[in-house]
């Protein structure tokens, strides 16, 4: 009984504290983020395919930050649009700097980045060509699984225990001062 007692004015106690509702944060630099999108998006030789044959359009160089609750990404636009004629393009070529931002969102276990939108171009025409068919065709969303990420940590740690990780609740993402903080809690089974 005395035990008892004890471990409930404990947790009672804990409960108080300011800050406990959070249970883990990871924070990933902007290296980091700009691994995942090279990884994630730009896989076929450092390049995103918005479109491909006679007639093409592709992202290149992408240079990320993160600033304002959003995650920016600086590309290079490649392109070449009209009519595939054979196995030409009847069309235009057009290559121009653009700056792409999206807004990185808990989504389950999962950090996406959503509301992807074309900020900047440095050629009109093709802020056009981006605004009226390329932009529909970037991906709705990139993702982080925080889930995998803590389970491949807790395999790299050495332990001789092995690790599940259960309920895993993202609390919070904040994008900011080239940094993306995630804040989440779990319940991690050590068998």
């Amino acid at each position: 009984m005395k035990k008892l007692v004890i471990c409930g004015a404990l947790a009672a106690a804990l409960s108080g504290l300011p800050g406990l509702g959070r249970c883990a944060e990871i924070v990933l630099e902007q290296s980091a983020v700009q691994s995942l999108l090279l990884e994630g998006l730009f896989k076929e030789e450092g390049r995103l395919h918005l479109q491909k044959g006679a007639c093409y359009a592709y992202l290149e160089d992408p240079k990320v930050s993160l600033q304002n609750g959003r995650a920016i990404i600086r590309v290079h636009l490649n392109s070449k649009l009209g009519v595939p004629s054979g196995r030409d393009c009847l069309g235009v070529a057009l290559a121009s700097w653009a700056t792409l931002s999206a807004t990185p969102v808990a989504q389950g276990h999962v950090v996406r980045l959503t509301e992807i939108r074309v900020d900047e171009v440095e050629d009109p025409n093709t802020r056009n060509l981006l605004n009226l068919g390329l932009a529909p065709a970037l991906p709705g969303a990139v993702e982080f699984d925080v889930k995998k990420a803590v389970e491949e940590m807790l395999k790299g740690s050495g332990s001789r225990l092995q690790g599940e990780v259960q309920a895993l609740k993202i609390d919070a993402v904040k994008a900011g001062d080239n940094k993306l903080a995630i804040s989440f809690d779990f319940k991690l089974v050590g068998r």
